[in-house]
């Protein structure tokens, strides 16, 4: 298991459904753009993340930060404490 520190916050991004192949050909940069913003979930979090963060809740971060570190044949996602925008309520 990997465990974070230095303020940072171990992620799962949620699968985006790629949209279906069709017969109709389309100009480039008719599709918007991954957006600023993206839902995921905290898996774990570094003890000195500030405010603390619940295991298991959605967030809010900016997806431009999301940073992919590979390592063993594994890759996790991670993102700093202060790139959370915020924290999705029920």
């Amino acid at each position: 298991m990997f465990s974070p520190c230095n303020r940072y916050i171990l992620i799962q991004k949620y699968k985006i459904e790629e949209p279906l192949d069709t017969l109709i050909a389309l100009p480039e940069g008719v599709f918007k753009a991954e957006s600023e913003y993206q839902k995921v979930k905290v898996l774990a979090t570094a003890p000195d993340v500030r405010p603390p963060i619940n295991v298991g809740k959605d967030i809010v971060v900016l997806s431009h930060m999301v940073e992919e570190v590979e390592f063993d044949d594994q890759t996790v996602y991670l993102v700093l404490e202060n790139h959370v925008v915020g924290v999705v309520k029920e």
